[in-house]
């Protein structure tokens, strides 16, 4: 045997004789446990009463240091005799050492070979010689009922959560098999002054009708009050008399007993319950046999059921979330593995599977803190499971996202109308903090109609369905259906091209011209992503960009574009010599919530060997918006290095005058969408001749985007805009290519159209 195998024999030992000690703890015989060599492994309590020792203290000795030398040999005799067999040789006196060294005679009335396996080969019973020999014939019967007791106590030594109710009737069994009993049975207290059959054992097929009822209020028979005042329980033919056994009278005449008895369960002074024998054929009320072991088995059961409430509530605990009261995420898995094999064996119709998002939750919980948050969640709990039918299941998978499920759903209409009446639950305002709040959820819905898509594909179905309800503003009930699980496996797999892609070569910059409209003078270039993908081609930044910003890829992506940029924008700014040339290259706010964005930024100026000033970062005023405080304090550290900052889109998002003046701005841009309406629109007119004026004001320079005709060159000039980009002018191109333009034109007057 192994150290390990020791260690861990060792500690099954312990825990079987912890369980020994609570079950025999009112058995008034010493019971004692003993390998084939005498070694004892257990001892009962009585050990103390009857020889003075304390039960552990006794552990580990052999035998023969407490059996008189000239009673050794008989003891020996038998337990060779009976070795590897079970019996009950019973009747032999034997005297036993005190722990004051005197001699105590005690009859010792079972050896039972084998009982409990690695605990002990042998179990011996000792008592004292208290009877005479008229009453030696019904002690006889005792061994036996004792051995019945150790059997059954075992029963419960290592059972499952699951399978306790399988102990209870193998318990039952026991103590149906002895002598006259018809039908043993236990009921327990359901702590509301009621006593319900837990399990029942007959002892012959053709047993008659339960003398009592499968549920029975305590207050209605003389036997159950006697019960639970904790008094034990004998009756017998013929029945009493009096008006308080009334109804016990009629009960068991009509089950046809001819004898009862009943121990209460009693725990700290808690009725817990009652276990009863029955018997159709003999007298039980007066047979201390029966009613020892009756009182051993009660105390068995008690200690039994009690152990097991314990661990039906760390399991409720283990699979309830803490918060809401709702089953958590493993409980909800084994809620749904169940559900999909009843689908698959037929028994159910369908299941659906919804995830709910509370919308704005986090606002709640961030403006009036977590302890409001948690009271929120837990008034949602309780409107929803008052909203659900006995088929739905609900859970929290974590912070303010729920699972339901709906079984035994007929078909996707039926999960959707189930789901939708949870949703319409949490229409009335919650009080949160005193504040009247309205919560809304967004919904993705799945239902399956065969077994053959698993768990985790049902989670992730309900998953995408989810996002789809936010992206649609929430407050909604997006079911899945095959065109949106196409689409989104296509963005999966789009979005596992592009890491690939970020590892190579595929993700380049092309560039836009920037160009003086008076002159024709390329006075810098907008870098703009490309993707060069081997099947699709060249993809432009709207095929790909949003999907990096939801991935959490821009950030790398635009690490990469701007590193590029500035190795080629370098070559190009050497060779214009005096020529000034500006690269404007487009930030992400992702990129802009990194602490050192400045210091990132000058080591690729650095790397590439690009001046500052050369260099100047474009942000869309939403960008800005996300977090202005952040973005003025690192664009001043960025302007004191010479780098620009340019507002893309300019006119499109909220940005106020204020924020303007506080922003290092160097240049304004204006979007295509005002510049598409010139000449002809007056409004159009009026903002971009604003814009103009609001740059000057500001010491900025401004660029319209956009431009696709020759008129709307004209009336940009003609408002003042003399610098501008848009394919009149010249195309995105890759840089072999923009760099030849570049050359062209220097020193050439200009290469753009001009009036």
């Amino acid at each position: 045997m192994t150290d390990e195998e020791r260690t861990a024999a060792a500690a099954d030992l312990t825990l079987t004789v912890d369980a020994l000690t609570m079950l025999f703890e009112h058995v008034e015989e010493l019971v004692l446990c003993c390998d084939v060599d005498g070694t004892l492994r257990f001892a009962s309590r009585a050990v103390g009463n009857l020889l003075g020792y304390d039960p552990r203290a006794v552990l580990g000795r052999n035998m023969v240091d407490f059996i008189h030398p000239d009673d050794l040999p008989a003891i020996l005799e038998g337990l060779q005799r009976w070795t590897d067999r079970a019996g009950a040789p019973f009747g032999a006196e034997v005297r036993v050492r005190t722990v004051e060294g005197e001699w105590r005679r005690l009859r010792y009335d079972t050896v039972v070979g084998d009982t409990l396996g690695a605990l002990g080969t042998f179990v011996i019973t000792l008592r004292p010689e208290l009877v005479g020999a008229d009453e030696r014939s019904s002690l006889r019967s005792r061994p036996l009922a004792e051995e019945r007791v150790v059997r059954l106590a075992s029963v419960f030594l290592d059972h499952a959560v699951d399978d306790f109710d399988k102990a209870m009737h193998g318990a039952l069994d026991e103590l149906a098999g002895l002598d006259s009993v018809t039908r043993s049975s236990v009921y327990l207290s359901d702590g509301n002054g009621w006593v319900v059959q837990r399990a029942l054992w007959q002892a012959c097929a053709n047993a008659p009708e339960l003398a009592l009822p499968a549920r029975l209020r305590v207050a209605d028979l003389h036997l159950t009050r006697e019960l639970a005042a904790g008094r034990e329980v004998r009756l017998s033919m013929p029945w009493s008399h009096g008006m308080e056994m009334a109804r016990e009278r009629d009960l068991f005449e009509r089950a046809g007993l001819r004898s009862l008895v009943a121990a209460p369960m009693i725990n700290e002074d808690r009725f817990v319950g009652m276990v009863m024998l029955e018997s159709t054929i003999g007298n039980l009320a007066f047979d201390a046999t029966h009613s020892n072991a009756l009182r051993s088995a009660a105390a068995i059961f008690t200690g039994a059921v009690v152990r097991h409430e314990v661990e039906l509530r760390l399991a409720d605990q283990a699979r309830t979330d803490r918060v809401t009261g709702l089953g958590n995420r493993w409980a909800f898995d084994q809620a749904l593995d169940l559900a999909l094999t009843d689908l698959a064996v037929g028994v159910s119709p369908g299941v659906g599977l919804a995830l709910m998002d509370l919308d704005r939750f986090k606002v709640i919980n961030d403006s009036l803190g977590h302890a409001a948050g948690d009271r929120l969640l837990r008034d949602i709990a309780s409107r929803l499971r008052s909203a659900a039918d006995d088929d739905t299941v609900l859970a929290r998978l974590g912070g303010d996202e729920l699972l339901v499920l709906v079984d035994r759903s007929a078909d996707v209409n039926d999960s959707e109308a189930r789901i939708t009446r949870l949703v319409r639950a949490l229409d009335p305002p919650f009080d949160v903090a005193g504040q009247a709040r309205r919560v809304t959820a967004s919904v993705g819905l799945v239902h399956a109609a065969d077994a053959t898509v698993g768990a985790g594909e049902l989670l992730r179905r309900a998953d995408v369905a989810m996002y789809r309800a936010k992206a649609q503003g929430g407050r909604t009930v997006a079911v899945d259906d095959p065109r949106s699980r196409a689409r989104e496996g296509a963005r999966l797999w789009r979005e596992a091209e592009l890491r690939v892609a970020l590892q190579g070569s595929a993700i380049v910059p092309h560039y836009q011209g920037e160009w003086d409209l008076l002159t024709g003078e390329l006075l810098g270039a907008e870098a703009l992503v490309r993707w060069r993908h081997p099947r699709d081609g060249l993809l432009e930044a709207g095929a790909f960009v949003p999907m990096a910003e939801e991935v959490g890829l821009i950030d790398e992506l635009g690490e990469r574009v701007l590193s590029c940029a500035c190795r080629e924008a370098a070559a190009w700014v050497r060779a214009r010599g005096s020529q000034r040339f500006v690269l404007r290259v487009n930030l992400a706010a992702d990129q802009l919530r990194h602490d050192d964005l400045p210091s990132r930024v000058r080591a690729q100026l650095q790397e590439a060997g690009l001046p500052a000033e050369a260099l100047c970062l474009e942000l869309t005023e939403s960008t800005l918006l996300a977090d202005p405080v952040a973005a003025v304090a690192r664009f001043e550290e960025l302007r004191a290095d010479g780098v620009g900052l340019a507002i893309d889109d300019f006119g499109t998002g909220y940005s106020s005058i204020l924020q303007l003046k506080r922003l290092p701005v160097t240049a304004l841009k204006i979007d295509r969408s005002f510049v598409s309406g010139l000449p002809d629109s007056e409004l159009d007119r009026a903002i971009v001749r604003a814009t103009v004026q609001l740059a000057d004001a500001l010491g900025a320079t401004v660029t319209a985007e956009g431009v696709e005709t020759p008129e709307q060159r004209d009336a940009l000039i003609e408002l003042g805009c003399t610098r501008a980009q848009g394919y009149f002018l010249s195309r995105p191109e890759p840089a072999p290519a923009f760099a030849a333009r570049l050359l062209a034109t220097m020193g050439s007057g200009g290469g753009s159209p001009v009036r």
